[in-house]
């Protein structure tokens, strides 16, 4: 497997396919009204559009079916959307009357999630980070839902409007650490996993060298062929290998990815979403030991990166024209269940202002990224699905189906997500309104967790775009006073944004004996970062008063609409979410924390440069306290946090965090 580069990361995890301006989209910051299709959906992607499945009703097999379908990228505001254009009212989207439902939160152990890293999880069980392909976070392999179909004697395939070997159906049907290495994923996917049926885009990855491939060698296609598999690149080479009984069929109908919606041709070749998946369907099927399905409607994401609603909307609404054949097509099956769900949000979609069906709503996106938003899961079949779960549920509901046994409960962790409940000891709350600006820029409370990998710290409160940041001291060993004590004249480096606040700070050390800060978490304006970034705006630096500030590795993570532009009602129990592994508080214990191992966190909120000090701070000033702007201020007190209490080199957790003085 290759290590994937960091630059790399940074540009799969937020990069958009292509220009928005290249691809008719629309800008982002204009509400959009114009009609995808001058107003009609799509006709290829209604279910009835000369489906290659080889006619007429299919037989379900006796063994179990799980059939998981994944909208990449669509939230609450794609739905929403979609559901306005079609119907003229929210909800009525075909995927929303199903009998079960449930939320979903999507953080990865990066924090904010890509596809593969979501893929993976929904696929094995196991967190992972960005850009890894069916491992867990230290690279070892773990079984996907197709390898443990295929264990089990059923059949698996995976349907797509991207590639092949893109993200999501990569995350079921490949191991490597680099998502974007497509051509070593393809060779995982036709030497090793070898699902069933793989329906798709992605011929560049798998022809052999040449004009229109990626590979400098042979290629896969007679791999492929000698494993069994019919490959077929069209839509009626697809309905020949169905009706001919076809028992594998990889098929390939574009260079990389399937058209959009809005894009295809009236007589395209490419079969849409509802054929290749009812083709699946038709062929896994002929098996009557089972099987597991994953289809993808991967273009609303790509959609939503461009902030393209015309075809974000497209794409939604033949995703769920795909649901409603897929549920029509099982409905008499014994033992089927047909989950649906979404990898993450993208691009944070608000429906502003409605129209009548027909015509776009009004809306306003965000950014060109992922968010931390909730998504929606839809079931049937299924009574297990309801409240608030995460992706590694849907591995546990699938797993259950597929092996005919009692659901196993993932066991509850920590998530990077900003969502502070799942950090339940509060252990400073606060008592001063901020100077800052109600409805801004306020620290409300701190709040600590701790596993065997991580320490987890949740500051509730407001936080404003692009102005002010937050400033979190760390004591490693408290009560040694080895660290910085006085920021204010200390530390040499200015050369980031991070940098140059905590050169330039005014903090003298907490009013408490035996405090010396090692490490400063940062986060100016907002700024997350991913595990696997290094950025300017925030992030985690080891403190010396000489030479450049050593960058660490940490995540940085907030919850939906605790990130203002405007006034905003606080969200009590929401925040900002930091994680740090042990092993970059203490490098060398390797993952290990010293016996009775003792914190001590304090918490300030600063001003753009790092200069001028507010009344919000964790522990809190007392009462009344103003703004010390740009004087020498010390910092009111710490927590201290007992990490390790009985000396056995694991973490207890936060019982013993104690606010001092």
């Amino acid at each position: 497997m290759r290590r994937l580069s960091l630059l790399l990361l940074l540009l799969l995890v937020t990069g958009c396919p292509k220009n928005p301006a290249m691809d008719g989209g629309i800008d982002a910051a204009t509400p959009d009204s114009g009609k995808p299709d001058a107003g009609k959906p799509d006709a290829g992607s209604r279910p009835d559009a000369g489906q290659p499945d080889g006619g007429g009703p299919i037989r379900g097999p006796n063994g179990p079916v799980v059939i998981l379908m994944i909208g990449d990228g669509m939230g609450p505001g794609q739905l929403e959307a979609a559901s306005l254009f079609r119907h003229g009212a929210p909800g009525q989207l075909y995927m929303q009357s199903l009998p079960q439902k449930a939320s979903v939160t999507t953080s990865s152990i990066s924090g904010l999630t890509d596809s593969a890293a979501a893929a993976t999880t929904m696929a094995t069980g196991v967190r992972t980070i960005n850009g890894y392909i069916g491992v867990d976070r230290d690279l070892q392999p773990v079984e996907t839902l197709v390898e443990l179909a295929h264990r089990i004697g059923l059949k698996a395939g995976v349907v797509t409007t991207a590639s092949v070997p893109h993200a999501t159906p990569a995350g079921f049907t490949a191991h490597d650490d680099a998502r974007g290495d497509y051509v070593a994923i393809a060779n995982d996917q036709a030497r090793d996993v070898k699902p069933d049926v793989m329906l798709g885009g992605g011929t560049r990855f798998f022809l052999p060298q040449g004009p229109g491939s990626d590979r400098n060698d042979n290629g896969l296609i007679t791999t492929l062929e000698g494993s069994g598999y019919r490959v077929v690149y069209d839509r009626t080479q697809l309905d020949s290998a169905v009706r001919q009984g076809a028992e594998k069929i990889s098929g390939f109908f574009a260079p990389e990815h399937v058209d959009y919606v809005r894009d295809r041709a009236q007589n395209s070749p490419q079969p849409t979403l509802t054929e290749m998946s009812l083709a699946a369907l038709r062929t896994l099927a002929r098996s009557d030991s089972g099987f597991f399905l994953m289809i993808e409607g991967a273009r609303i994401d790509m959609a939503s990166h461009l902030n393209d609603l015309p075809r974000t909307v497209d794409e939604t609404l033949a995703f769920d024209d795909t649901i409603r054949a897929v549920i029509d097509a099982t409905a008499s099956w014994p033992d089927v269940v047909v989950l649906v769900t979404a990898d993450h949000e993208c691009g944070g979609l608000t429906v502003v202002t409605p129209k009548p069906a027909g015509t776009l709503p009004d809306v306003t996106w965000r950014w060109l990224q992922h968010t931390n938003v909730p998504v929606s899961l839809f079931a049937k079949g299924s009574d297990l699905v309801t409240g608030d779960l995460d992706h590694r549920w849907i591995h546990a509901l699938a797993v259950s189906r597929l092996e005919r046994k009692p659901l196993v409960l993932p066991a509850p962790i920590l998530l990077a997500d900003g969502t502070l409940s799942d950090l339940p000891t509060q252990v400073s709350t606060q008592r001063v309104a901020t100077g800052f600006g109600a409805g801004y820029n306020q620290l409300d409370g701190l709040r600590l967790g701790a596993d065997s990998r991580d320490l987890a710290l949740g500051i509730e409160g407001l936080f404003e775009w692009n102005k002010n940041a937050v400033v979190v001291l760390i004591d490693t060993d408290f009560g040694a006073g080895t660290g910085v004590t006085r920021l204010s004249g200390a530390l040499a480096d200015t050369t980031g944004k991070v940098d140059g606040i905590l050169h330039d700070s005014m903090l003298d050390a907490p009013m408490v004996a035996g405090f010396g800060a090692e490490l400063a978490l940062v986060s100016f304006g907002g700024a997350e970062v991913r595990i696997e970034e290094l950025i300017d705006n925030a992030g985690l630096r080891a403190l010396r008063t000489t030479g450049n500030l050593p960058w660490l590795r940490g995540v940085i993570n907030f919850a939906d609409r605790v990130r203002t532009t405007a006034m905003t009602p606080a969200r009590p129990g929401y925040g900002l979410e930091a994680h740090i592994e042990w092993a970059q508080l203490y490098p060398t214990l390797m993952g290990k924390v010293p016996a009775n191992a003792t914190l001590a966190i304090t918490v300030v909120l600063v001003n753009d440069d790092g200069g001028f000090i507010s009344n919000q701070a964790l522990p809190p000033f007392a009462v009344g306290a103003m703004n010390p702007g740009r004087v020498l201020t010390a910092l009111p007190g710490v927590v201290r946090f007992v990490v390790d209490a009985n000396g056995d080199g694991v973490p207890d957790g936060v019982s013993a965090a104690t606010t001092l003085p």
